[in-house]
C-alpha cells in the first residue's frame, strides 16, 4: 500500500509530552512476554498525533482506545495480524516508541520492516494493513498507541492511487 504521507515522523516532539501509567497491565494472550494497559491522554496530543499524517476527521477507537504496549521478555513480538473496524471506517493507529531493546522491536507492515527509534511516531492503517513487530532481545519495548476510527473517505486522501 502506497501512502502520500511519510509513514514515520522521526523524533516527534509530542513524544516528550506523553503522560502514561504503568499500572493496570493485562497480559496479552497472543504471546508470552507481552502486555498492554489502557490509557487516558490529552485530546490535543491525540489529535496532533493524527495530524502528523493529515488525518483530522477522526474519533476515538471504540475497540481498545489508547494503550501502552510492552514487550518485556526476550523473543516477545507482535504476531502479524489485521484489526477489525466499524463499517465505513478504518481502524488507524499512530504509535510512538518510548523505549527500545538493544535488538529487535521494529515494525513490520505488509511484509516491510521499518527501523524505529525512541520518540519516532509511525502510522498503521490497522484494519487495512497486516502488521506486527520483530522479536526483542536484551531489554524491553515500550510504545504508546493512539487509536482512532477514521472514515474511509478521509483515509483515501492519504493513499496513492495505482491505476
Amino acid at each position: 500500500m502506497k501512502l502520500t504521507v511519510n509513514r514515520i515522523v522521526k523524533n516527534w516532539d509530542g513524544a516528550s509530552k506523553i503522560k502514561y501509567t504503568t499500572t493496570g497491565f493485562v497480559e496479552n494472550s497472543m504471546g508470552p512476554g507481552r502486555r498492554f494497559a489502557k490509557q487516558n491522554i490529552d485530546n490535543k496530543l491525540w489529535e496532533d498525533a493524527f495530524k502528523q499524517f493529515n488525518l483530522t476527521n477522526i474519533k476515538k477507537d471504540p475497540f481498545y482506545g489508547n494503550i501502552l504496549m510492552n514487550h518485556y521478555k526476550d523473543d516477545a513480538f507482535t504476531h502479524i495480524h489485521q484489526d477489525e473496524s466499524q463499517e465505513g471506517h478504518v481502524h488507524v493507529r499512530t504509535n510512538v516508541m518510548l523505549k527500545k531493546p538493544e535488538e529487535g522491536g521494529d515494525i513490520i507492515i505488509d511484509d516491510n520492516t521499518y527501523q524505529i527509534e525512541v520518540n519516532d511516531l509511525w502510522l498503521v492503517l490497522a484494519s487495512m494493513e497486516k502488521h506486527g513487530s520483530t522479536p526483542i532481545k536484551n531489554g524491553e519495548r515500550l510504545l504508546f498507541s493512539f487509536g482512532a476510527s477514521v472514515p474511509e473517505k478521509e483515509v483515501e486522501k492519504i493513499l496513492q492511487c495505482t491505476k
